[in-house]
């Protein structure tokens, strides 16, 4: 496993980075959208990351960003 690259959350448009800081899940809560405050975006073994934490409860929230490529393909859906 190699270590994270630290990338820069503020470069994204802002329209990407509310999208990002709004539709989140929560693991914690159980709840969608609550918010994500705190973003930190990285690379990690070729996968883009934002952590953060909920608004709501202050836990970790992590999102994988996929990219253009793969953008709305889940793995399971290839054929």
């Amino acid at each position: 496993m190699s270590d994270p690259i630290e990338r820069d959350f503020s470069k994204r448009p802002p329209e990407e980075q509310e999208a990002f800081l709004t539709q989140t899940w929560c693991n914690n809560c159980m709840q969608m959208d609550l918010g994500m405050k705190d973003p930190k975006e990285y690379e990690l073994n070729g996968t883009v990351l934002i952590e953060g934490k909920c608004k709501k409860c202050g836990e970790t929230i992590v999102t994988e960003i996929a990219d253009e490529d793969t953008d709305g393909e889940w793995e399971d859906e290839k054929e």
